[in-house]
């Protein structure tokens, strides 16, 4: 009812800000308090013309969907969460950007053991989309998680040209004649993954 939730895809995480007009019409930009720092994030108005309570969805690589009731400028309240599936406190999340051919800068996400020992020995599973202006956005996946992150495997998710993490431009880059930006993507990742001794061909 009295503040603006913005909700800004940079650099294929949700960051969220809250802007509140004052008397003169100039607008006053703060943080939502509470919310996750990293993550796929969303936000809607319970009531917009009656109240400043929103709701909070948010979820990552090790956290189920979770359900919050927030009211502007409080911490949310943790109403429900999606079924966990494997242990994820043993493992972390980095986020990377691999240089492709093309000089391009394309970022992807990490999921490792926590104090992984970088020796180019660990199994990696690395995925990527890059299509139909689908974003890749950080998500939960049980099976990725019992099947592969607690057998020490590391899961890797490459936001490659042709998907929409960057706006329509980052889905036309890798149309047609220029198709092969996307598998070079692909690629780049996987060499910079072999560069950080996460894993070898």
């Amino acid at each position: 009812a009295n503040h603006l939730v913005l909700n800004v895809l940079d650099d294929v995480k949700n960051k969220l800000s809250v802007l509140t007009p004052d008397a003169q019409g100039q607008w006053t930009r703060s943080e939502f308090t509470g919310a996750p720092g990293f993550g796929t994030l969303g936000v809607s108005a319970v009531d917009s013309d009656q109240s400043d309570a929103v709701w909070l969805t948010a979820t990552d690589y090790l956290t189920p969907t979770t359900l919050s009731l927030a009211q502007i400028g409080e911490q949310p309240e943790v109403l429900k969460t999606m079924p966990t599936f494997f242990d994820a406190a043993t493992h972390e999340i980095a986020q990377h950007f691999a240089t492709s051919e093309d000089g391009t800068k394309v970022p992807y996400f990490v999921v490792m053991p926590k104090g992984l020992v970088l020796d180019g020995s660990t199994p990696t599973l690395l995925y990527g989309y890059g299509g139909f202006e689908i974003s890749l956005t950080p998500g939960y996946s049980g099976s990725v998680g019992k099947g592969w992150l607690e057998n020490d495997g590391v899961y890797v998710v490459a936001n490659i040209r042709g998907g929409g993490e960057y706006g329509p431009r980052w889905h036309q880059a890798a149309l047609k004649a220029n198709r092969h930006k996307a598998y070079e993507d692909f690629a780049a990742v996987a060499r910079d993954l072999i560069a950080r001794n996460i894993t070898s061909p």
